[in-house]
């Protein structure tokens, strides 16, 4: 298998997988190979990757003394950026990818987005390769606090909610940041809720509500993300 074949994908933490998205990208014949530096696992050459895939976590973009491989992964960001390689950063992985190329990352204005949430697409996404095809507003499911509040310069944004202006947007030709998950089931986020601890009775209800809304909508959503991620796989694929 080739490099054009394989995709690297950085996962921080051990219930924030690359859930739906291996199955997909293993379906349109990309290999999935998982860098886990919470568990220690050595850096690996992404150069021997077609494409860099960066999840979410519950860190924050900028926590490098917590999490100490964020510097690394920052820098190995904006050199794929540099280098043309196709890149899709994941909630977390968009903020990064953000910060790496000269953008801001801030705690949410709004409280943050949990739940099944609507993203209105603008003209530009009818042309971009990734969101061709899907129309506006799209569902997806959404989990963050933080916000990026200031894309790199050239930067294009793609899409917008009420509560988060840069909820999608691409840098280059080649890489782009989605501040929503598109790769989770309602699983997922009933095993992220089962981490959470004890909360106070209204924060449970309204996870719960959330999860709800997410499992209900699930056919939905895997026909529309399948599909985007099918499309990451043939440019991975295209070298």
């Amino acid at each position: 298998m080739t490099s054009s074949d394989r995709v690297l994908v950085v996962e921080h933490e051990h219930e924030a997988g690359p859930e739906m998205f291996q199955e997909w990208l293993t379906v349109a014949g990309v290999e999935v190979d998982l860098w886990r530096p919470y568990a220690g696992e050595a850096v690996p050459k992404y150069g021997d990757h077609g494409g860099l895939i960066v999840l979410g976590g519950s860190m924050g973009a900028s926590d490098d003394e917590t999490a100490p491989w964020l510097a690394q992964l920052k820098a190995m960001l904006a050199g794929a950026v540099t280098q043309e390689l196709p890149v899709l950063g994941i909630c977390l992985g968009a903020q990064l990818l953000a910060l790496a190329c000269g953008g801001r990352v801030e705690p949410s204005h709004s409280g943050g987005e949990l739940g099944l949430g609507k993203i209105e697409l603008n003209g530009e996404s009818r042309r971009d390769r990734l969101f061709t095809g899907i129309s506006s507003p799209v569902e997806a499911a959404q989990w963050h606090h933080d916000d990026i509040t200031e894309l790199p310069r050239g930067a294009v944004l793609l899409g917008s909610s009420p509560r988060c202006e840069i909820q999608a947007y691409r840098l280059g030709d080649r890489a782009w940041g989605v501040q929503f998950h598109p790769e989770v089931s309602a699983g997922t986020l009933e095993a992220w809720a089962a981490t959470e601890g004890e909360l106070p009775v209204s924060a449970t209800a309204r996870m719960e509500i959330a999860i709800s809304e997410v499992k209900r909508a699930e056919s939905r959503l895997f026909e529309c993300w399948q599909g985007f991620a099918q499309r990451f796989a043939h440019l991975v694929q295209q070298g």
